[in-house]
C-alpha cells in the first residue's frame, strides 16, 4: 500500500515537471482537475488557486515532518545551486512559522525543508509581541506566504514557568504576560499543576493566534481574501511528530473584530533597491512565475532524492 502511495505522489510531481504546471497542479494535491487555474494572489477569495496554494503548503510540511519523525529525512534544497539561486532571485518561502526558540525545536529540520523554504520567527514561548507581529506580517504580506503556522511544543519551559508561578528576572516578565492568559485558563480547568501544563501549551498556541489576528489587520485582511491560512500546531519533543490543531476555534469572530493594537497603522516609506543578479547565477525554470508561487511549485516538482542522506 505504501509503495502505491509513494508511486502515486511521484507520478503527480513528475507531471508538474514534465508537462503544463497549470494542468498538473491540482493532481499534485490529489484533487479534481480545475481548468484554467492562474496561480496568482490577486483574484480575490473566489479564486480556487488560493486554496490550492494553502493546501499544498500544509501538505509539504506534513510530508516533511513524517519523513523526519520516521528517520527518513532527505534534507532538500541545501546544495550550492540552491544558495546561488536564492541569492540571485531572492527568497520565496511557502510558509511563515512562528515557533519557540527552544533548541530542541529545530523548525527547518523537523519539517525536512531547506534554504529558502520557510520563513521562521522564533521566540521563547512562541508569543506574538510587536517584533514578532511585524516579522509575521513581513512573511505574510511581503513574501506572500500562503500559510502561517503558530507552533508550540511539549515541555515548553516558558509556559511551564508561568503555570508554576516561577520567579522571573530581567525582561522575562514580558513573555510571561503574553503566556499568562493561557496558563490561567489551564489552571482554571484543573487544580493539578502538572496536568495543567500540556493544556496551557495548547492554549498558548490559541492565545498567540488570537493575538496575531486581534492585533494585525494585515494578517486578518490576507485571511479574509483567502491569501493566507492560519493554523496551530504542537511539536512533540520525544516523538518528533507535529500535532496539527487546525484553525482557531473562534477564528470567524476574530476576523471581524477591530484591531486592538494602538501601535499599528504607522506607514513607513522605504526606497526600493534594485540589484542586478551576478552573471554566474543559475536561473530557475520557474523564474517567470509570481514570486509567491515559484518556490512552492519548485518544491512540488523537485522532490528530495530518495538516495539522499537520512542522517
Amino acid at each position: 500500500m505504501k509503495q502505491a502511495v509513494d508511486s502515486d505522489m511521484t507520478w503527480r510531481r513528475q507531471s508538474i515537471s514534465s508537462g503544463s504546471w497549470r494542468a498538473a497542479w491540482p493532481l499534485a494535491l490529489g484533487l479534481s482537475l480545475l481548468p484554467s487555474i492562474a496561480l496568482t494572489a490577486s483574484s480575490g477569495p473566489a479564486d480556487p488557486s488560493l486554496k490550492l496554494l494553502r493546501d499544498a503548503s500544509l501538505m509539504l510540511l506534513k510530508e516533511g515532518n513524517q519523513r523526519f519523525a520516521t528517520g527518513k529525512s532527505q534534507h532538500p534544497n541545501l546544495d550550492s545551486e540552491r544558495r546561488t539561486n536564492t541569492v540571485a532571485q531572492g527568497q520565496e518561502p511557502f510558509a511563515t512559522i512562528l515557533a519557540c526558540s527552544d533548541s530542541r525545536d529545530p523548525v527547518e529540520l523537523l519539517f525536512d525543508r531547506g534554504i529558502g523554504d520557510l520563513f521562521v520567527v522564533r521566540v521563547a514561548g512562541n508569543v506574538a509581541g510587536h517584533s514578532e507581529l511585524a516579522t509575521v506580517e513581513y512573511g505574510v504580506d511581503h513574501l506572500h506566504t500562503p500559510l502561517l503556522v503558530v507552533m508550540g511544543h511539549t515541555r515548553c519551559g516558558a509556559v511551564t514557568a508561568v503555570v508554576k508561578g516561577a520567579e522571573l528576572h530581567g525582561h522575562l516578565h514580558h513573555l510571561a504576560e503574553k503566556i499568562k492568559p493561557a496558563a490561567d485558563q489551564a489552571l482554571g480547568a484543573t487544580n493539578q499543576i502538572e496536568a495543567a501544563i500540556p493544556a496551557a501549551i495548547q492554549a498558548n498556541v490559541w492565545q498567540t493566534i488570537s493575538d496575531v489576528l486581534g492585533q494585525s489587520s494585515v494578517v486578518r485582511e490576507k485571511m479574509k481574501s483567502g491569501q493566507v491560512q492560519v493554523v496551530g500546531a504542537v511539536y512533540d519533543l520525544e516523538t518528533g511528530r507535529v500535532n496539527w490543531l487546525g484553525a482557531h476555534p473562534d477564528q470567524e469572530t476574530l476576523l471581524v473584530a477591530p484591531a486592538t493594537d494602538p501601535a499599528e497603522g504607522h506607514a513607513v516609506s522605504v526606497e526600493p533597491h534594485v540589484s542586478t543578479p551576478p552573471p554566474s547565477a543559475k536561473q530557475s525554470s520557474s523564474e517567470k512565475l509570481p514570486a509567491d508561487n515559484g518556490a512552492l511549485l519548485r518544491a512540488l516538482s523537485k522532490p528530495p532524492s530518495s538516495a539522499a542522506s537520512t542522517h
